[in-house]
């Protein structure tokens, strides 16, 4: 079958012209500064961040729980995964090791909030306290002298952070390489 020239012509031209009329057409914003007057006002908002402190990000699975979301209840902390974390300790996602008699449980924690995995990862053997070590924020607020010129050298603007048998472990990685140095969890003294 053959379809004359015309006829793709006369095709473009419409969708053209209903592409124009309809969708293209320009509106003056209101002058009165409210919403009469059609059209769309664009709205400025803040980009939402995702990031959050180990704090916030606890806060939120306490409250899950008192909804009857995750139960936790019984379980004990034995590592502490942060992802993409920025000097002010804030990360993109968090990964819980939770110890619940004898199976192994993950939560991570990130845009969608809580999520139970499936993950086969060994736990480590000591329990982490949480309430006794210091903050993933705090350890970065101490070490800004230690960590900032490594992440300099790498031209890097985040971290990786695990927490596991009394010792912090962070990584700045990037294109151009990476390095991991490790503190002490309670203290947050450089490990050598």
């Amino acid at each position: 079958m053959r379809v004359p020239g015309g006829v793709l012509t006369l095709l473009a031209v419409i969708c053209i012209l209903c592409t124009a009329c309809g969708c293209l057409g320009a509106s003056s914003p209101p002058s009165d500064g409210g919403t009469t007057g059609g059209g769309i006002t664009p709205i400025d908002l803040p980009e939402p961040s995702d990031a959050c402190t180990l704090t916030e990000a606890l806060a939120e699975l306490d409250l899950l729980g008192a909804e009857g979301g995750l139960n936790v209840t019984g379980t004990s902390v034995h590592q502490v995964l942060g992802a993409g974390m920025g000097s002010d300790g804030r990360a993109a996602s968090w990964a819980l090791g939770l110890a619940d008699g004898e199976e192994v449980r993950w939560l991570t924690f990130g845009a969608m909030g809580w999520r139970e995995i499936s993950l086969r990862a060994p736990l480590p053997d000591a329990e982490v306290n949480v309430t006794e070590t210091l903050a993933p924020e705090e350890l970065l607020a101490m070490q800004e002298g230690v960590l900032r010129p490594v992440m300099v050298s790498l031209d890097a603007d985040t971290v990786d952070i695990a927490l596991a048998e009394g010792i912090y472990t962070v990584t700045v990685r990037s294109n151009a390489g990476m390095k991991t140095l490790a503190f002490r969890a309670d203290t947050g003294e450089v490990i050598v």
